[in-house]
């Protein structure tokens, strides 16, 4: 019987036969409802697999739109980050608050893009086989988690995480060496970031025109999609929104493991953020309050004792579930409650539990939410990554990821290994690597935004990348929390960009000076809290607890 992982090939032949059945004739096929989306509506978009060698073969994308809900002014292109977050799923879920913030004037079109679900070819990229996974990794971090508290000062925890690094430098070679005899091998090298580029401009052609402007937003790593486009294609650049910016100069210049001490900049302070909002909401609304008058340290504190806990009386994995558990509630603040007073809670009390001698399956179970066959991920950033320095070796790794704990991020520093962090070992790049120049005269201006305690993507690299623009680049500083501007709610930024989008309108503010827009005073962290509150009321942002 195949593996759900396996079955991807056969599924994507199934579906593929569904919709182009429907049209042969043209690298678009005609729209139809989407698998599981029937709102939306979906088509194959044919693709070379490398477009300087015609000879590789071609691929297929699953393409979906969602059509404007007003009157509509034209096509909005639509990557939603990742690299492995699939357009369908993003649209089916986004399209609203998307909606919300450009006046329902666009349809927005988005696509499953190369190693992306079941649907599209090449898609996910699976090198291991689901009934062998848990044994490949058994026994390393890949499956336990980096054991650390505090500071990593622990000469225990130390020793255990280096004594790692063999053990690894061997799994991680294997894996390249799975990935090169698995089902993606022959396309593993051609779903790199310059490759989707081409083909959003190759849909931009099919569905708005030849040689039309391409409008695009482009969250999380979809800014870096976007950041190469515009380079790539200066002359096609439309109206383009960059949010969530990653500073696509480093991926372009710099070793990959290198790049998670940018992205988890801003993790401490989001972190510190959400403990403050807990305490000023107080235990009536957000469990992890210990006091009425508690403390956003206090929350800390509570949290830090299950995190000792789970780290003095390891089982069942729940010192990597329970940060992980803490890293995820960082993303969308609409969520902080739900994760104050139910997810958080109930790891914690399940970690009280297994270490008193209790049931695990609870642990075991969300455990299980987090493992992860695909190896999308890597595959992409890998192949977008500089050709590895053959002094990297993993214990280099493990002195940077040790370093990071202790100057940039003690609570979340240690999460990995991230998919940054593997490249070295990565056995192949993509054919095409963009790598500048960055600052090209462009058709029109583009908007970058950056909230201001983006947990994934710290505001400074919209500001690194919009000093490379220069004048040809509008900043605005999204004053409030979670990754991305779009999961709370600012008339300000609302403004901006509907104004923007109409006639090209930007406001004033650059890399050193970016336009500041607040948070709506409707929007609530937890009950009765705003993000205003956490910001103002005495809370200092920048500390380290």
């Amino acid at each position: 019987m195949l593996k759900a992982g396996w079955a991807a090939v056969a599924v994507f032949a199934f579906a593929n036969s569904v919709l182009t059945a429907q049209a042969q004739t043209s690298r678009l096929s005609k729209w139809a409802p989407c698998p599981q989306f029937a709102d939306l509506s979906c088509a194959y978009f044919d693709v070379p697999l490398d477009y300087h060698n015609t000879s590789a073969g071609n691929g297929q994308l699953l393409v979906v739109k969602a059509p404007a809900t007003g009157e509509r002014k034209g096509t909005i292109f639509l990557n939603p980050g990742g690299p492995g977050v699939s357009g369908l799923t993003s649209l089916s879920t986004d399209a609203e608050a998307l909606m919300n913030r450009t006046g329902g004037a666009y349809d927005f079109v988005s696509w499953d893009p190369r190693g992306v679900g079941p649907y599209t070819y090449p898609g996910n990229v699976y090198c291991i086989p689901d009934d062998e996974y848990a044994s490949f990794w058994n026994g390393t971090i890949e499956s336990t988690g980096i054991h650390q508290i505090g500071n990593f000062t622990n000469q225990t925890d130390i020793q255990a995480l280096y004594s790692q690094a063999p053990v690894l430098d061997q799994k991680w070679k294997e894996l390249g060496d799975r990935c090169l005899s698995g089902p993606n091998a022959t396309t593993l090298g051609y779903i790199g970031t310059a490759a989707t580029v081409r083909d959003l401009v190759g849909l931009a052609d099919a569905i708005v025109g030849p040689n039309s402007t391409i409008n695009y937003w482009g969250l999380s790593y979809g800014t870096l999609v976007g950041a190469w486009f515009i380079n790539m294609f200066p002359n096609r650049v439309g109206h383009v929104i960059l949010d969530g910016v990653l500073d696509a100069t480093r991926v372009a210049t710099t070793q990959s493991y290198k790049l998670w001490r940018d992205q988890i900049g801003s993790a401490e302070d989001a972190y510190t953020a959400f403990t403050n909002a807990c305490a000023l909401a107080g235990p009536d609304n957000c469990k992890l309050a210990t006091s009425a008058n508690g403390t956003g340290q206090d929350v800390v504190d509570y949290v830090n004792q299950a995190i000792t806990l789970a780290h003095d009386h390891p089982v069942a994995n729940q010192l990597l579930i329970l940060r992980a558990t803490m890293y995820s509630s960082l993303y969308q603040p609409q969520q902080w409650a739900d994760y104050g007073n139910d997810y958080l809670p109930q790891t914690i009390a399940t970690i009280q539990n297994a270490t008193a001698g209790g049931n695990t399956t609870a642990l075991t179970r969300r455990e299980q939410v987090f493992t992860q066959n695909s190896y999308t991920e890597p595959a992409v950033v890998c192949a977008d990554s500089v050709d590895a320095d053959p002094s990297v070796n993993t214990t280099v790794i493990f002195d940077d990821i040790v370093d990071i704990v202790r100057t940039v991020s003690p609570s979340f520093g240690a999460v990995g290994p991230v998919p940054w962090q593997r490249c070295s070992y990565w056995p192949v790049r993509a054919p095409e690597r963009y790598q500048g120049p960055f600052n090209r005269t462009l058709a029109n201006k583009v908007l970058l935004i950056g909230n201001a305690y983006d947990n994934a993507t710290p505001f400074a690299e919209a500001a690194h990348l919009a000093a490379v623009l220069g004048d040809q680049a509008a900043l605005v500083k999204q004053n409030g929390f979670g990754h991305t501007s779009i999961y709370q709610s600012s008339a300000c930024v609302t403004d901006i960009i509907t104004a923007y989008l109409n006639d090209g309108t930007l406001p004033s503010g650059t890399s050193s000076d970016s336009t500041v827009c607040a948070i709506d005073s409707s929007v609530e962290l937890f009950s009765g809290v705003e993000s205003v509150d956490v910001i103002v009321n005495g809370t200092d942002l920048s500390r380290r607890d």
